[in-house]
Formats: structure tokens, C-alpha cells, sequence
């Protein structure tokens, strides 16, 4: 049943972790092709996301305050975000670092809240609390991390099998109408690249919106 359950509709995985240089993008890269080839879909935020470096100069081109524009693909970036993990059926945390990404961390909590399965991907000797990850942490993959990236399918395989044909509906909170931007800056990326098509249908999403 299980495998049947993986050819019909492959399980979509959120990858979360620091994408501030190019070994780190190079290993969030290599966590996302392990998981392709063990027959799962991913969001890559530096692949699939908004990027903020290539967006906001053409806000300000449009004669944006600097303010508005940072404030505006902020909230473009958080809405496509938690809906993406809300959206996906597991997420991977990348805690390598000298200490873990604040933002992966938030979307891990995220994710943990919305009861999907969480791995942990921990390669990195270096710790805060005598070689020991910080516990809150370590808690949301149920205390289990992997150091090699072949284990990280593995273990969703495991997480998903155990969890059998049951499937978790999240309820609706106070975060629906960024879920329902980010549904739709997903759509938008599903059809269309285009900078300054992005840039044009974030202004008509987010302009002089509170939200």
C-alpha cells in the first residue's frame, strides 16, 4: 500500500536551512537531489522561493521607498513560506552551522505544529552546549538526526510508512490569509519567472494591504 501511495502522488518536502553562501546553497542543493531520487518532491526556497536580491531592486526601479519595498517582499517571502510548509507533507531541517538558521527554525516549528514528519540533517561537530544540540530543537524529529544525506529518504520512508494511509489536515488559524498569498505567489511561480511579472502581481497582492 505504501508504495502504491508513493507512485500515485510523490510526497512534496520542505527543505529548511541557511542558503546565505554557496556551500551552504550547495548542501540544502544536495539534501533536495537526495530526496528527488528517493522519489519525493521538494521546495527549495533558493530554487523555488522569491529572491529577495533579484526582486527588490526592480521594486525600487518602480520608485518604491526603500522601507516599503523590504517591507513588502518580507511579507511576500513569509506568506509563500509558511504556506509552503503547510502545503508539503515533511519537512528537512538543516541545522549545520555554528548554530541553526533562525528562519529554518521558525519553519520547522511551523511544520512541527502542523504534525508533519521532521528530519533533522546534522553533519556539523559544532555545538553550543557541550556537544549536545540545543534539546527544543532536537525535539521537533523526535531526538533522531542523520549526518549522511542518503539517510534523509530513509527516514521519511520510515516517518511516512509508519504513519500508513493517514493523512493530517491542518485547521484554520490566524495565519489563513498569508496562506491564501501564498497560495497564490505559488501559482504565479508555477507559470511564470518573470521578474518583473513577480515583481507587478506581488504590488497587486500586498499594496496598501495590511497583510
Amino acid at each position: 500500500m505504501w508504495c502504491q501511495i508513493m507512485q500515485q502522488k510523490p510526497f512534496k518536502i520542505y527543505c529548511a536551512g541557511p542558503l546565505f553562501n554557496p556551500s551552504e546553497r550547495q548542501e540544502m542543493s544536495n539534501i533536495a537531489q537526495v530526496l528527488k531520487k528517493g522519489g519525493y518532491d521538494v521546495f527549495l526556497p533558493q530554487e523555488d522561493g522569491l529572491e529577495f536580491s533579484r526582486l527588490f531592486p526592480i521594486f525600487l526601479k518602480k520608485g518604491m521607498q526603500f522601507e516599503q519595498a523590504q517591507k513588502l517582499l518580507n511579507k511576500a517571502i513569509f506568506a509563500l513560506d509558511i504556506f509552503q510548509v503547510r502545503d508539503s507533507r515533511g519537512l528537512v531541517l538543516n541545522m549545520n552551522g555554528r548554530v541553526p538558521d533562525e528562519g529554518a527554525i521558525v519553519e520547522a516549528s511551523i511544520a512541527w505544529v502542523c504534525q508533519r514528519p521532521i528530519v533533522i540533517f546534522n553533519s556539523d561537530a559544532r555545538t553550543l552546549i557541550q556537544g549536545n544540540n540545543n534539546p527544543l530543537v532536537l525535539g521537533l524529529s523526535n531526538f533522531e538526526t542523520v549526518d549522511q544525506y542518503a539517510d534523509v529518504p530513509k527516514i521519511f520512508d520510515r516517518k511516512f510508512s509508519e504513519l500508513g494511509d493517514s493523512t493530517v489536515e491542518s485547521k484554520p488559524s490566524f495565519a489563513d490569509p498569508f496562506l491564501l498569498k501564498g497560495q497564490a505567489i505559488t501559482n504565479l511561480l508555477k507559470t511564470d519567472r518573470d521578474t518583473r511579472i513577480i515583481v507587478d502581481s506581488l504590488l497587486n497582492l500586498f499594496g496598501g494591504s495590511k497583510v
